[in-house]
């Protein structure tokens, strides 16, 4: 047979070949993609939480399971290794700084409702002959603090106001408690406080009259009870007067202990013992005796504190005392604060011996009424109960 020269045989080697080198190259790109694929998640992770991450990827949160508050907690489930990733066409909001974490805290008090202003019965006005008629009112302001600057900014811890009635031959007396929660007529920067604050922010802020005026504002709009005259007294003004007449007698009707009287340069307590009895008092007994109450309540101190009074006033009265009335008036104007002029004096030191012991009625704001009350801050004040207040108001406003 003879072959055919235009004829060449069909030569499958390089077919072989290159399905050989094509089906490795696909297994071996399939390789690579699955080998890359846990980097190319740890890069895009990378990107979502820089601050040069492409403004067109998003990464959402991976949700984390909040239990229910009587759930059982499951365990904890493994996130997923790659975030869902989403194309967007707005760049990522800008992170928010989260809010500063307070270092202090201040509660604004609750305020109670205003009080209106007790309507009373009409009273004299003020006397001009020692026999009347006429009436005077003194506010005695007792003030913290071994110090006789009575511009200071200082507490009224006492506050006894004294009616004087010229025509009756007779005298009323008025305790209030310190921590009564009034409003502050003049003051715009404290509209309300505790009344022994009146003083403090009186002076503090330049109301009208200072600490004095501020308080009889406050005697006027709470109470309803006009102010004539004021007498200021400081503790080291007390302790001087006491010992100026020669000191003091006071009968206790029961014995008094104090564990915890703050001792007066501030650096700690002492206790302090009274025995029931006749007790003779000069300045600085008679000061704790006045200031004492850890033994018992603030309404029961205030009752001690007009004891004092009627001590100090028996001693103004007895014979042996008569002679240096003068000159001890003038050496305590000198020492406390008050706008009784030298004719105010006068017309007391005329009345004050014809008024006998059983013309004189005291009385106190009780804790029956007054409501004790905790603000929003902590503070423990008394509210005032009107109904239970405005008889003695009444009572204490009656006679010429």
């Amino acid at each position: 047979m003879r072959l055919d020269k235009r004829m060449k045989p069909t030569n499958w080697a390089p077919v072989v070949v290159w399905v050989f080198v094509g089906f490795w190259s696909v297994a071996l790109c399939l390789f690579v993609v699955l080998a890359a694929r846990e980097s190319i998640s740890g890069l895009a992770l990378a990107a979502a939480s820089t601050a040069t991450a492409s403004p067109y990827v998003v990464v959402l949160p991976t949700p984390t399971w909040q239990p229910a508050p009587t759930d059982v907690p499951p365990p904890s489930p493994t996130p997923p290794t790659v975030p869902t990733i989403l194309f967007a066409t707005e760049t990522a909001p800008p992170l928010v700084d989260a809010e500063p974490t307070a270092t202090r805290f201040y509660v604004v008090p609750a305020h109670p409702t205003p009080i209106p202003t007790p309507v009373l019965p009409a009273v004299a006005p003020f006397p001009e002959t020692c026999d009347g008629p006429g009436r005077m009112n003194i506010l005695i302001i007792g003030i913290d603090g071994f110090n006789n600057n009575y511009y200071r900014a200082a507490r009224a811890d006492t506050l006894i106001l004294v009616g004087v009635n010229f025509a009756a031959k007779s005298a009323n007396l008025l305790s209030v408690p310190r921590d009564l929660w009034v409003q502050l007529p003049n003051l715009t920067q404290v509209p309300e406080g505790r009344i022994n604050t009146a003083y403090h922010y009186g002076e503090l802020y330049g109301a009208a009259g200072g600490g004095p005026g501020e308080l009889e504002a406050v005697f006027a709009n709470t109470l309803g009870l006009r102010v004539d005259r004021h007498v200021v007294v400081s503790f080291m003004a007390f302790e001087q007067g006491i010992d100026a007449i020669g000191g003091i007698d006071i009968n206790i009707p029961e014995p008094i202990h104090d564990g915890r009287y703050p001792l007066r340069d501030g650096s700690g307590t002492i206790a302090i013992d009274f025995p029931a009895g006749q007790v003779h008092m000069d300045g600085a007994t008679a000061l704790i005796y006045a200031r004492i109450r850890h033994d018992s309540s603030d309404f029961r101190r205030m009752r001690r504190q007009q004891q004092v009074l009627f001590a100090v006033r028996n001693k103004l009265l007895s014979p042996l005392t008569i002679p240096f009335l003068p000159a001890l008036t003038q050496s305590l104007i000198g020492a406390a604060r008050t706008n009784l002029s030298l004719e105010d004096l006068a017309l007391l030191g005329c009345l004050g011996p014809q008024i006998d012991t059983n013309s004189i009625q005291s009385w106190v704001i009780e804790g029956n009424m007054v409501t004790n009350t905790r603000l929003a801050d902590g503070a423990q004040v008394l509210l005032p109960n009107m109904e239970a207040i405005v008889p003695v108001l009444e009572q204490f406003n009656v006679g010429e």
